[in-house]
């Protein structure tokens, strides 16, 4: 079945606390940009900022208790069956980005995550809307969101 890590990007710094109450917005992550991540236009390359922008959903999703343990030991994972990535301004080498939860929907079956990269002078670098659908991960069929998952979301 393959190496089933736990994390699978360590390129951010994580701000949510422990326990941290999910009243939005509130900031999930922080980072700046690397050497790797510039191409060739000068600027932080499209596929780095869904990594960032996936990396913070990964932190949401573990602070949320649907990660990795949700995964393993519940048998249920959150897939992604949808995303839309808006490019607003540039981002270069070493900038510091701050990446915000703006938005969070939980629909019987669904979650919708919207995040929102912002630059030092807090102005909107890229945002990011994702469509999550809660699965079973042995019958690979989508299923509800347990009460204890909805509860924590309202």
């Amino acid at each position: 079945m393959g190496n089933k890590k736990e994390k699978i990007f360590n390129n951010l710094i994580k701000l949510l606390e422990e326990n941290q109450k999910l009243s939005l917005p509130v900031k999930v992550s922080r980072g700046a940009v690397k050497e790797g991540w510039i191409d060739y236009n000068g600027h932080m390359n499209m596929a780095y900022y869904v990594q960032c922008f996936e990396e913070s959903s990964d932190i949401l999703l573990e602070h949320m208790d649907l990660g990795y343990r949700y995964a393993i030991e519940e048998k249920k994972g959150v897939f992604v069956i949808k995303c839309e990535i808006n490019y607003r301004k540039e981002i270069n080498l070493h900038e510091n980005f701050i990446i915000c939860l703006e938005e969070l929907v939980c629909k019987r079956k669904k979650l919708i995550v919207g995040l929102k990269m912002l630059n030092a002078n807090s102005e909107t670098i890229a945002d990011y809307k994702i469509l999550n659908l809660n699965v079973d991960l042995e019958s690979k069929k989508s299923i509800t969101f347990s009460q204890k998952v909805t509860t924590q979301l309202v």
